[in-house]
């Protein structure tokens, strides 16, 4: 199980309660800070004495912590928490235990060799946080791409806070900033979010194409691994080479470049504003959508007006607004989104009434997926 942390500030500690209270007999002169979750006392540890804590969880036989529940992660941004649910069956009584380590320095003890249950929740959370489980016997993901290079539930991860409705302005904004870029000669500034998206996206189509390339050969698990390691390898070199042999456009006039540059922080400072008034009044993701849209709709009306007013002596016509295409009438995106969730729910119903593997009905998904997109255009 997995979590992100609060906005709320942390509880204060309280008084120890009767299970509190059996660990500070069991570990005396051990630091331990007492707090309270909503159901169960919650004991926080240092990480140099996690593995005792621990140790004397399962063992003592006045605690008796037989059962572990689940096992949580936590991003506080600057750190990082796991905390473990445990049970006595013995007893009858229950603790959370929570551990840190800063980000920069993420590892934790496994305690899959206390408790069984610790192996995949170990694993789960440490595909998803980037938690190292010291000696944990098997830390693939089960979740996601082996060698993904980044952690989906952290808070930094680069599609955190991309919303699939905010689609239509995304598109505006590059638009808007490919338009400059051509009309000035000068790459707009780098979208580090969006590449760090669009290089994700690559790097999963690489790793699944050389992970199905070494399954059809009969590869054995090590071997496919490593061929997987060596696509990504050499994906990121030709990457780096590309973007060293990359020509730099030659530059145009300051003054046309200021101008361009100024329209597109407009319309992103537009789009912005926009979006934070239709929040505050707590519109709906669709009503939010089309303000946005009228809002630019306007700000590219009043931009053609000034554009069409008479100058005094112009030396140059000022470059027309970016008008962005039309998107797809909002009835018409559900009902292709509608058309596709039925298909491939029906594809996959198919496949796993045939009996095939996970990896052909993935195959025979996406291609029904391809086969329907083709219909469509």
């Amino acid at each position: 199980m997995v979590h992100e942390a609060p906005t709320a500030a942390p509880a204060e500690p309280i008084e120890p309660g009767p299970v509190a209270r059996l660990f500070q007999s069991a570990l005396p002169g051990l630091a331990l800070e007492i707090g309270q979750s909503p159901i169960d006392e919650v004991v926080s540890v240092r990480r140099e004495d996690f593995a005792r804590v621990m140790e004397t969880a399962k063992n003592d036989e006045r605690l008796a912590l037989d059962y572990l529940r689940c096992l949580s992660g936590v991003d506080w941004l600057t750190d990082l928490e796991t905390v473990y649910h445990l049970h006595s069956f013995k007893h009858g009584h229950s603790i959370a235990i929570k551990v840190r380590c800063p980000v920069s320095d993420a590892h934790i003890p496994s305690v899959s060799h206390l408790w069984e249950t610790a192996n995949w929740h170990e694993r789960e959370t440490q595909e998803l946080f980037g938690l190292v489980f010291d000696g944990h016997p098997d830390p693939r993901p089960l979740l996601t791409e082996e060698g993904l290079g980044y952690y989906i539930m952290r808070k930094s991860h680069p599609l955190a806070d991309i919303e699939e409705w905010q689609e239509d302005y995304l598109k505006t904004i590059e638009e808007a900033k490919a338009q400059m870029a051509a009309a000035t000669g000068v790459a707009a500034p780098v979208d580090e979010k969006a590449l760090k998206i669009q290089m994700a996206q690559q790097k999963a189509a690489i790793m699944k194409k050389a992970r199905d390339d070494a399954r059809a050969k009969g590869l054995s698990p090590e071997d496919e691994k490593a061929a997987v390691q060596e696509a990504i390898k050499k994906f990121e070199e030709e990457h780096a080479a590309g973007q060293a042999a990359a020509p730099t456009a030659p530059a145009k006039s300051v003054d046309e470049r200021a101008a361009k540059i100024q329209l597109a922080q407009q319309k992103a400072a537009l789009i912005t504003k926009t979006r934070n008034e239709a929040r505050a009044r707590g519109v709906s993701p669709e009503e939010e959508r089309q303000i946005v849209a009228e809002a630019l709709k306007k700000f590219s009306e009043e931009q053609e007006q000034a554009a069409a007013a008479p100058q005094a002596a112009p030396v140059q016509a000022p470059a027309a607004p970016v008008t962005p295409a039309a998107p797809m009438d909002r009835a018409a995106k559900i009902q292709l989104a509608q058309q596709k969730a039925a298909l491939i729910t029906k594809t996959r119903n198919e496949a796993r009434a045939r009996g095939v593997s996970p990896e052909e009905e993935r195959q025979i998904v996406a291609e029904a997926l391809k086969k329907f997109s083709e219909e469509q255009k």
